[in-house]
């Protein structure tokens, strides 16, 4: 083979390669992420002040996100249950002074659950405060009102932040 031949086929050979690490990446992150499992977790106070529902999908950033709104919360009197957010769609809401739904955007749409549970309950929506991570940052879904960004751990702090500041209104 000539050197042109040589290099044109090692692009091909790369190209299948890098398209089949994607296709193999892509059948393994939905595998993974559609058996997460998060323990469901009661904070319980005496007095009640709200109820708060956090509905979450597992990721190193979301985790660390409502380890700090836990934490925040476990001095007041609010109730806090957090749920994985595969059940987000069979859960009862209605007793939940706010809902927070941290989820990702993923292939240019929510995920079907919570597109699925906006529209099912978008009489509801002023009860709710969601943070969509994406890849860049900037996607959120139409009828609802989000907090965006991507998953970078440097600002969780302040995100929390911006999380708690909309729902304590919704919990006093």
């Amino acid at each position: 083979m000539d050197k042109k031949k040589k290099v044109n086929y090692r692009q091909k050979t790369s190209l299948i390669i890098l398209i089949c690490a994607s296709l193999l990446y892509l059948y393994w992150y939905n595998q993974d992420f559609s058996k997460e499992i998060i323990k469901k977790q009661d904070v319980k106070s005496l007095s009640l002040e709200g109820k708060l529902l956090i509905a979450a999908s597992n990721s190193p950033f979301k985790d660390s996100i409502k380890g700090l709104i836990i934490d925040h919360y476990k001095s007041t009197s609010v109730i806090v249950e957090v749920i994985p957010i595969k059940n987000l769609t069979t859960k009862d809401i209605t007793d939940f002074d706010a809902i927070l739904i941290l989820h990702r955007w993923e292939a240019g749409k929510p995920t079907e659950i919570v597109q699925s549970f906006i529209e099912n309950n978008i009489s509801l929506k002023d009860r709710m405060v969601m943070l969509t991570t994406s890849w860049n940052g900037l996607e959120k879904m139409k009828n609802a009102d989000a907090i965006t960004g991507a998953s970078i751990i440097e600002n969780v702090p302040s995100f929390s932040d911006r999380i708690i500041k909309k729902l304590n209104p919704l919990l006093r």
